[in-house]
């Protein structure tokens, strides 16, 4: 096979749930398929990676730098964030209908093995929020491994002396080590609903 082929099944492979084979599968389907469908792709990838931006308020999808649908909803509670590891994880919970707050985009944990800390984070933002004094509540809604647990812990270090927030944790119905994203309507409404002082 040739280098240009290699190399596109290197960075298709790179995507999250797209092993080795799925990426060759994946290619083949791209250059040997409707070419039309695959310049359409490359056309709204381009546009994406011009357009779509973190929110300035939660660090969620936005479009060129505006406040997200979410952050300039009137009929969010706002004393309220959901703090998160990604972007995807804020579409798993809307999907539930379970939250009516708001949400705060880490995007992704403190992992020591990773070479992850406090600086790689989204976490001036979040302290910004906070100092505002109009959180009341900040909903930990990390993944239920080591480096979630990790993060929550440092998330309530730094603000257990702020008076009035309370801090929660989700209930998990999720085995250890699994990810929000991955998780049904259902077992997240049930997550947020037994959600417990931190």
């Amino acid at each position: 096979m040739g280098k240009s082929f290699q190399n596109l099944c290197a960075s298709l492979s790179k995507l999250p749930g797209m092993g080795r084979r799925s990426a060759q599968r994946a290619a083949l389907h791209l250059l040997f398929g409707s070419q039309q469908d695959a310049r359409l792709l490359l056309e709204t990838l381009s546009d994406a990676l011009e357009n779509v931006t973190p929110c300035p308020i939660c660090g969620g999808i936005s479009e060129r730098g505006q406040v997200c649908a979410i952050c300039s909803d009137k009929n969010r509670n706002t004393s309220a964030i959901c703090l998160v590891e990604s972007a995807a994880d804020i579409e798993a919970i809307e999907k539930s209908g379970a939250w009516r707050g708001v949400y705060h985009v880490l995007g992704g944990k403190l992992s020591p093995i990773k070479n992850i800390g406090v600086g790689d984070l989204n976490f001036k933002q979040l302290e910004s929020r906070v100092a505002s004094g109009e959180v009341c509540e900040i909903v930990l809604a990390l993944s239920n491994d080591i480096e979630g647990e990790a993060t929550c812990h440092y998330v309530m270090k730094k603000f257990e002396n702020v008076g009035n927030l309370r801090l929660t944790r989700i209930g998990f119905g999720l085995p250890s080590g699994s990810q929000l994203g991955f998780a049904d309507s259902g077992t997240i409404k049930s997550a947020l609903d037994s959600r417990k002082n931190f």
